[in-house]
């Protein structure tokens, strides 16, 4: 690669191969990187192995080597420990999760070939078919753990992805509606890209459409797949057609590829949409906001703008705490209030569609009993998933006077 410093990376990570991109900014666009000089092989297994009693690594398909041939341990199911809590065995030692996933980026990272990742890489963007609890806390963690803090690394699904790089296309290729469809061996899904610009952040949304299973019989796989197109098109007009996964290939699409050309229709077939998404999505996350009048409404999204009201300088004030149009996995607050003749908390929940706004109220039993004004707590509010919000209240007392109780209170809403 040919840049020293303020590096944009995006990261595709599969539960069975995973792949790396730069954002080059002489070409004005990703790169992707092999783990072999001189290849265009860019996926590489998502696999780990480590040394027995030494804290060396290797990755992909140096780990299948050396696991084979040089007895080092082979991490069975490295995409499934992301998706753990509880510490998992490596090396007869119980591990936390995100130290694995640490070791799994540090290794990842290497491949840029760069003296100094914390100083060089300005962001990093890791996207991965669907993002969980765990799956977030331990690649957050794992960032933290190789030296890059949050506002450095971020987390994108594939969906997002898809939309990040299809609108750093040229306009004609989404002018209109844009079709994905994603192949996995013998099974085929539609999805659609559609853009709403009669509203203000225009706003993108992914539709679900069918899926399908495909015969091995390449005739009628050809005439399953032609049927799909058919059907999921119907009269509606397409500007670009995106196929990845595997299993298209257009020795038996005989009949399909002409259909997907139809209309003069941009047909783009590849692997690597994803990680260069993630990428062009790094990118507009530190340098520039190529997509500011665009909203994504994807899975992830919290829809709904939350905040308290309470006193800011002797007035009254609207204090927002979650903003709308943000991914839950993003959407963390913490704050301290002085409860005011009140013992209880009230939320404001203002839906981003503008519907009407209503309260929200969290008790807190046990509560104790002090003056007015001498109950200092301390506020988190954060997400587990884009529609169950986790409220944490702590009392933390009032100085000497009025040491903390200890006392928790936690709440999940589905505001």
């Amino acid at each position: 690669m040919n840049e020293t410093k303020n590096i944009i990376v995006g990261l595709e990570l599969g539960s069975k191969t995973s792949q790396l991109c730069y954002y080059d900014r002489k070409e004005k666009e990703p790169i992707s990187l092999s783990p072999k000089v001189g290849s265009n092989q860019y996926p590489f297994p998502t696999s780990l192995s480590k040394k027995p009693g030494e804290d060396v690594w290797h990755l992909g398909l140096e780990a299948e080597y050396f696991a084979s041939q040089q007895g080092e341990i082979m991490i069975d199911d490295f995409f499934g420990i992301l998706n753990q809590e509880e510490e998992v065995l490596v090396d007869g030692q119980l591990t936390e999760p995100y130290k694995v996933a640490g070791a799994y980026l540090k290794e990842t990272m290497k491949l840029l070939g760069v003296s100094d990742l914390v100083r060089q890489v300005s962001a990093l963007m890791i996207t991965t078919e669907q993002l969980t609890q765990a799956m977030v806390h331990n690649l957050q963690r794992a960032c933290e753990e190789i030296g890059f803090s949050r506002k450095r690394c971020f987390l994108q699904d594939f969906e997002e992805s898809f939309f990040c790089y299809v609108l750093n296309q040229k306009a004609e290729y989404w002018s209109r509606k844009v079709a994905w469809f994603t192949f996995d061996r013998d099974q085929v899904s539609f999805a659609q890209l559609v853009i709403d610009q009669k509203t203000k952040p225009m706003i993108v949304r992914i539709l679900r459409g069918k899926t399908i299973q495909l015969s091995e019989d390449p005739a009628e796989r050809d005439l399953e797949f032609y049927q799909l197109i058919h059907e999921s098109f119907g009269t509606d007009n397409y500007s670009s057609i995106y196929i990845v996964g595997e299993g298209f290939d257009k020795e038996w699409a005989v009949r399909s590829v002409p259909l997907l050309c139809k209309n003069r229709r941009h047909v783009f077939y590849g692997n690597n949409l994803f990680v260069k998404g993630a990428c062009y999505g790094a990118r507009e996350k530190v340098e520039e906001r190529n997509l500011k009048n665009y909203l994504f409404s994807g899975q992830g999204l919290i829809k709904s703008n939350i905040g308290m009201e309470m006193a800011v300088q002797g007035s009254q004030a609207y204090y927002p705490i979650i903003e709308a149009g943000n991914n839950w996995y993003e959407c963390i607050r913490e704050f301290e209030i002085i409860l005011d003749n009140t013992e209880e908390l009230t939320f404001l929940v203002n839906p981003m569609e503008g519907k009407i706004r209503t309260r929200y109220s969290m008790k807190l039993p046990g509560l104790p009993k002090r003056p007015n004004k001498t109950t200092r707590l301390q506020i988190r509010v954060e997400y587990e998933s884009a529609s169950v919000c986790v409220i944490t209240v702590t009392d933390m007392g009032f100085g000497e006077m009025f040491p903390a109780s200890g006392q928790v209170w936690t709440e999940k809403v589905s505001w």
